[in-house]
C-alpha cells in the first residue's frame, strides 16, 4: 500500500525521487542504480538501500537489473519537488538577479524548505508557465525558460 504523502519528507528522499524522475524522463527507461549513484554522488549500495526503502514506502517500483520507476504517488511527489525548484530558480533569477552559476545550487537548497503554500504564492509572483516541471533541462540544470 502506498504511503500517504507527508508535508515534510526528508531532503534525501526528495533528492532520490527528483533524480529518478529526471533520469527516467531523459532516458525514457527505468533509472538504473549506477545512474542514480553517479547523479547523486553516492555509492551504489546506498542507492540500493534507498530504493528498497522507497519501494516499501510506495514511491517506487523496482525490477533488479532493469531499474526503478516512480509509482503514481512517487511521480506526483517528484514533480512537486522539481516544480518548487523551478519556481525558486525563476524567483532567484528574475526577482533577486542571482547570477548564472549560483541560482541552481541555491534553488536546490531551498526546494526542500518551502511549503506548498509558499511555493504557490511564489509561482504567481514569477508567473511560472503551466508546462513546469517539464520545462526543466537536466543537462543545463535549470528551466529552459531561463536561457
Amino acid at each position: 500500500m502506498a504511503q500517504v504523502l507527508h508535508e515534510e519528507q526528508s531532503e534525501n528522499v526528495e533528492m532520490y525521487l527528483k533524480t529518478i524522475f529526471l533520469l527516467s524522463r531523459e532516458r525514457q527507461r527505468p533509472a538504473k542504480t549506477g545512474d542514480v549513484s553517479r547523479a547523486l554522488g553516492v555509492s551504489p549500495s546506498s542507492v540500493t538501500e534507498m530504493v528498497e526503502k522507497l519501494v516499501g514506502d510506495g514511491f517506487l517500483k523496482h525490477v533488479p537489473y532493469k531499474g526503478a520507476t516512480l509509482t503514481k504517488v512517487g511521480d506526483r511527489y517528484a514533480r512537486r519537488i522539481l516544480q518548487k525548484h523551478c519556481i525558486l530558480e525563476r524567483f532567484l533569477v528574475r526577482v533577486l538577479d542571482v547570477p548564472r552559476g549560483k541560482f541552481h545550487d541555491e534553488a536546490c537548497k531551498m526546494e526542500h524548505a518551502i511549503s506548498d503554500d509558499t511555493a504557490a504564492r511564489l509561482r504567481r509572483l514569477v508567473e511560472q508557465p503551466s508546462a513546469c516541471p517539464d520545462c526543466y533541462d537536466p543537462k543545463r540544470q535549470h528551466c529552459r525558460d531561463l536561457g
